[in-house]
């Protein structure tokens, strides 16, 4: 009797969905309405419980992976599309074949270590006050870290639905006297995250819906994000922490011709904070659960189509960012949307290729975080672009030389505090800088927002297992009379530096090199170097009022170091 009303209900069910009337090839078209196709896939999750251990999944065959080599950052190797397939091959070295694991189960491990040296910053030497004593950290010298990255990924697979879970511990150690005490090294959620979930969410995904060609899936959860160019809204890969999201995401894919994603999320807040609430040495060695901003909405949709002319590719988006205080994470109440368009062929040998974007972003803005100037609220408009034109040679080593340019816009009225001034720093929201501008970690020169960047790069490759990049940038502030470096300016943003002379930031030269041992064990060393100009060996240290820091008493913050700057890095990933 229940397993009649269970057919009955499916059959129902499957009129609904696919109106077969007794042919199930009669279909009303999915791909008109991605609304009620949600919909539809939630009312298949919410009808199918019953079955999920004995229903099959679609029968629609996947392309032959292509496998790429797995990005230096954990859970690179553990994203197994449910609807597009696992483009990273699996580690030689796995648990899952070790322990004999059933099918329905994926267990991952990763270890990254990280050494950092930094030579002659560009920011500015800190003040600060020990007792009655007056102390300053000179910039000049000096500086090193060891950032840890340890990662474990659990799965479990039953017909269309998954259960995963990522935890993650981000700490670093063997810290100079800089990133102990402040400013111009901190401690910060960029490089400390400890023992927190990075990912616990519960999926749906059915690569054939209802015999309609598409793919869909439903997540719901916490969650990272990797969508489009990754400019605004990714998972960052040489960073130690991660960009995350509490909500819904909702995937609908039309095999080679178009994919869109839809969300609606909350961002996480990695905690301890580190802000003007929250004391620095909080982040040290200490646990805090990390918890979503509850009055802060990130949202958004991309539209990505595969097949647009020949081998040209697109993507259109809009996200939108409503954000609020919360009581440890005061904010400047950014309330931004931000439209964008993306052109683009993928390099192959013999072949010319090419990219552009263009990002838009306009809505209100608060002048500052905290103080006198925390409402006064601003008009946003500001913009963005990236421009890249590459060739791929058909020679032994593969060899791949490109020409890039990105612009991100300054604001001309950065020191004028009131609300009838534009505010035109572009925000790079939840994006990656490192693939474009280098790495971060305690260097972090540049990112999207006040820069005006021609450069090039070479990449090469003499064995299979090894590759090497040289890339070089020359890199002006696009508003000299705004502040280089964060979103705020403020003493705790990388490098928040002003009032230098002119807008030549300086020329920075790039050299990498990665061997992968096996799909198990990669190596990777990087050296930087700036060669200053005059606005990086003149700027002064700023707070987000427009003034200039000074330590209470006769010591001042000191502009920065004159010699270039050299920072280097080797780090090692362990998978299995």
């Amino acid at each position: 009797m229940k397993n009649n009303s269970k057919n009955n209900l499916q059959n129902i069910i499957k009129k609904i969905i696919c109106r077969t009337d007794g042919n199930i090839k009669q279909q009303v078209s999915f791909r008109a309405n991605v609304t009620v196709l949600t919909t539809i896939s939630l009312l298949q999750v919410a009808t199918a419980q019953a079955e999920i251990l004995n229903s099959d999944p679609s029968a629609t065959s996947l392309p032959a992976p292509i496998y790429s080599k797995t990005g230096m950052g954990a859970y690179e190797f553990m994203m197994n599309d449910p609807l597009l397939g696992n483009n990273y091959e699996k580690p030689v070295w796995n648990l899952h074949d070790t322990l004999k694991l059933p099918s329905w189960l994926s267990v991952g491990i990763e270890q990254r270590t990280r050494y950092e040296s930094l030579s002659n910053s560009f920011k500015g030497s800190y003040g600060y006050k020990e007792g009655k004593t007056q102390k300053v950290i000179p910039s000049q010298g000096g500086n090193q870290t060891i950032a840890l990255q340890n990662d474990i990924w659990l799965q479990a697979k039953f017909s269309h639905f998954r259960i995963a879970t990522e935890f993650l511990d981000a700490r670093t150690l063997a810290d100079d006297e800089g990133e102990k005490n402040a400013v111009p090294y901190p401690i910060n959620n960029a490089s400390t995250d400890t023992l927190d979930f990075a990912q616990a969410y519960f999926s749906w995904a059915d690569q054939n819906l209802c015999n309609s060609g598409l793919g869909s899936e439903f997540k719901f959860g916490r969650q990272t994000i990797d969508l489009g160019s990754r400019r605004l809204v990714a998972r960052p890969v040489y960073r130690n922490t991660v960009n995350n999201f509490t909500g819904l995401r909702t995937r609908i894919v039309d095999y080679d011709h178009w994919q869109f994603n839809a969300f609606v999320t909350k961002p996480v807040i990695r905690y301890p904070n580190y802000n003007s609430v929250t004391p620095i040495q909080n982040l040290q060695n200490h646990q805090q659960w990390d918890k979503e901003d509850e009055y802060t909405w990130f949202s958004g949709g991309i539209f990505e189509a595969t097949t647009l002319y020949k081998d040209m590719l697109a993507d259109i988006y809009l996200y939108h960012l409503d954000e609020g205080d919360n009581v440890k994470n005061p904010t400047r109440n950014r309330r931004y949307f931000t439209p964008g368009i993306r052109f683009y062929q993928k390099p192959s040998k013999g072949n010319f290729d090419f990219q552009l974007e263009g990002m838009g972003q306009f809505g209100t803005v608060n002048y500052a975080a905290t103080g006198i100037y925390a409402n006064v609220t601003q008009t946003h408009e500001a913009w963005s672009s990236h421009a890249e034109a590459g060739y791929s040679f058909d020679l032994p080593w593969s060899p791949r030389f490109f020409l890039e340019y990105d612009y991100a816009s300054g604001s001309n009225n950065w020191t004028k505090h009131s609300s009838h001034d534009v505010d035109s720093r572009f925000d790079p929201l939840y994006g990656a800088s490192d693939f474009e501008f280098g790495p971060t970690g305690i260097y972090g020169a540049f990112q999207r927002s006040n820069i005006n960047s021609p450069g090039y790069k070479f990449n090469f490759s003499p064995r299979n297992d090894v590759e090497f990049s040289v890339q070089q940038r020359l890199v002006w502030l696009a508003s000299s009379s705004d502040c280089w470096g964060g979103n705020t300016c403020t003493a705790a943003t990388t490098p928040s530096l002003a009032d230098g002379r002119g807008s030549f930031v300086g020329d920075q030269l790039a050299f990498r090199g990665r061997y992968n041992l096996n799909s198990s064990l990669n190596f990777e060393a990087g050296w930087y170097h700036l060669f200053k100009g005059d606005f990086a060996r003149t700027a002064k240290t700023t707070t987000s009022s427009g003034t200039y820091l000074k330590a209470t008493g006769t010591t001042a913050y000191t502009t920065t170091p004159s010699d270039d700057t050299n920072y280097f890095f080797i780090q090692s990933q362990l998978r299995f």
